[in-house]
C-alpha cells in the first residue's frame, strides 16, 4: 500500500512529448503547420493575423472586425453561417487580442472541407453589415457601462493605463463615446490592411483527413487571395516606470480591488523563466506565498494571484486580490511584505519541492492533446521562438534554487517603481 503521508517523488521530464509540425507554406505566402495526433476523428483549424488592437487606429475596431466575421459574406448572411455551423456541429471561436487576432473552428475531420469553405468565405470575404455593426456596438457598450460598477474591472483598465499611457495601444481605457465613434468603413479598411497571408499563419492541429494539405490549399493558398503592402506596424512610445497610484472610489461596491505591479519584458528576455518561476512561487498558483498568507492564515480574500503577462512588444507583473474595506491597509501591508520576503527570505527545500512538481505537471498538462499543443507552439510562432524555448524552461525548472529565485526578484520584483490601483469603498 503506498504512504499517503508521503509526497511522490518528482519526476524530472527528460523527453517533450512534443508533436513535430510539418511546415509549409502556400502560393500566397500563408504559412501553414499541421500537428497530427490524438485518437479522436477532431481537427481544430486556427488562423492568426497581428491584427490586435496594437494596429488599430481608432478605439474597438480590432474586436469589432473579428467579431464582425461571421456576421455576412459577398455570399451569405448570418443566419446561413449559423445554420452551417450547427450543421456540420463545428464550434467557432473569434477573439481579438492586443497584439493578434485568432479565428478558429473546430469540427469531426469528415465536416472539415465544407467547414474550411465556410471558414475562409468569412475571413476573406466579410461585409459587416451596418445593421450588425451597430447591434454589436451597442450590445457591447452596455456591457462595458456594467463593467464600470466592478472594482475588478475598474482596477485591471486604471491599472493598464498607469502602467502604459492612456495613448498607448496597451494601456488605453475605452470611454463609452468610443463605441459611437467606429463607422463601417473603419472595419473594411482594418481588415483590408491586415488580414493577408503575409501577415499570419494557420495551425492545423487533430486527426488528419487524407489531402489535408491540398484542402487547405484550395481555401486558404490561392494566389486570388492576394498580399498587400501597407507599411510598418505604428510606433507608439512607452512609458518609462515609476511608483505611480490611483485610489478609485466606488461607494456602492461590497469590496476593493487591488492591482499592483510593474512594466517588464515578455518571453524573449533572457529572464522570463527564471522570473515565472519566480512569480509562481509569490502568487502563481494555490501553494504560493500570497495565498499562504493573505488567504489561509489571515483570511482577508478569498483568492489572491500574481501573473505576468506577455506581450509581443513588452510585458509587465502584476498582483491581484479583493478584500472588504475594513481589511484594505492590512491587506496592502501583506502584499508588500511578500515581496520584501520573495527577496530575503529563501524557499525552504520543501517549499522549492513542491513549486517545482507544480510546474512540472502544469507543464505537462498543457501538452495534453494536439490542441493543447498546437497553443503552445502557437505562442512560439507569435514572439519568433523555437521548441527551445521550452527545452531551456525545462533546464531552469530543473537548476534553479532558492538563491536564484531571491536574486530574480531582488533584480525585477522590487517595490520600486511598483504602480498601485486600489477600486472600491
Amino acid at each position: 500500500m503506498p504512504n499517503r503521508k508521503q509526497p511522490p517523488p518528482i519526476n524530472i521530464v527528460s523527453d517533450i512529448p512534443f508533436i513535430k509540425p510539418k511546415g509549409v507554406e502556400m502560393d500566397n505566402g500563408l504559412p501553414v503547420y499541421f500537428l497530427e495526433g490524438g485518437i479522436e476523428e477532431f481537427v481544430k483549424v486556427e488562423l492568426v493575423f497581428f491584427a490586435g488592437s496594437y494596429m488599430q487606429v481608432r478605439p474597438l475596431v480590432s474586436h469589432a472586425t473579428s467579431n464582425l466575421l461571421r456576421t455576412g459574406t459577398i455570399r451569405k448572411n448570418r443566419e446561413e453561417i449559423n445554420e452551417l455551423l450547427d450543421y456540420y456541429s463545428a464550434f467557432l471561436q473569434l477573439e481579438a487580442q492586443k497584439d493578434i487576432v485568432s479565428i478558429s473552428i473546430h469540427v469531426l475531420n469528415k465536416h472539415l472541407e465544407p467547414a474550411l469553405q465556410l471558414l475562409s468565405d468569412m475571413v476573406r470575404n466579410p461585409v459587416f453589415p451596418e445593421d450588425e455593426m451597430r447591434s454589436f456596438l451597442k450590445n457591447q457598450q452596455q456591457l462595458h457601462l456594467i463593467n464600470q460598477k466592478k472594482v475588478q474591472h475598474l482596477a485591471r483598465t486604471y491599472f493598464n493605463e498607469l502602467v502604459y499611457g492612456e495613448q498607448h495601444p496597451y494601456g488605453y481605457r475605452l470611454k463609452p463615446e468610443d463605441f459611437e465613434c467606429v463607422e463601417r468603413s473603419d472595419l473594411q479598411q482594418f481588415h483590408h490592411n491586415w488580414f493577408y497571408p503575409g501577415n499570419g499563419f494557420c495551425i492545423i492541429s487533430g486527426r488528419m483527413p487524407p489531402k489535408i494539405e491540398k484542402t487547405i490549399a484550395t481555401y486558404f493558398g490561392d494566389k486570388g487571395w492576394k498580399n498587400i503592402d501597407t507599411g510598418k506596424p505604428p510606433v507608439y512610445h512607452l512609458l518609462t516606470s515609476g511608483g505611480r497610484k490611483v485610489n478609485l472610489s466606488v461607494p456602492v461596491a461590497m469590496q476593493s480591488a487591488i492591482r499592483i505591479g510593474k512594466q517588464l519584458f515578455n518571453r524573449t528576455h533572457p529572464a522570463y523563466h527564471r522570473l515565472k518561476i519566480t512569480n509562481t512561487l509569490l502568487g502563481g498558483y494555490f501553494g504560493s506565498r500570497l495565498m499562504q498568507n493573505v488567504r489561509q492564515e489571515k483570511g482577508y480574500t478569498y483568492g489572491i494571484a500574481s501573473n505576468i503577462i506577455s506581450l509581443l512588444r513588452s510585458g509587465y507583473f502584476f498582483i491581484s486580490t479583493q478584500v472588504s474595506a475594513d481589511v484594505l491597509q492590512p491587506a496592502l501591508e501583506e502584499i508588500y511584505k511578500e515581496l520584501k520576503d520573495l527577496r530575503h527570505k529563501p524557499a525552504s527545500k520543501d517549499e522549492l519541492g513542491s513549486l517545482k512538481n507544480f510546474l512540472y505537471g502544469s507543464f505537462l498538462r498543457s501538452l495534453d492533446g494536439p490542441s493543447a499543443q498546437g497553443e503552445r507552439f502557437k505562442e512560439l510562432l507569435v514572439f519568433g521562438l523555437d521548441f527551445s524555448h521550452h527545452d531551456d524552461y525545462l533546464k531552469t525548472l530543473k537548476s534553479i534554487t532558492a538563491d536564484d529565485i531571491m536574486a530574480t526578484a531582488a533584480d525585477y520584483l522590487n517595490e520600486d517603481g511598483m504602480m498601485e490601483v486600489v477600486a472600491g469603498r
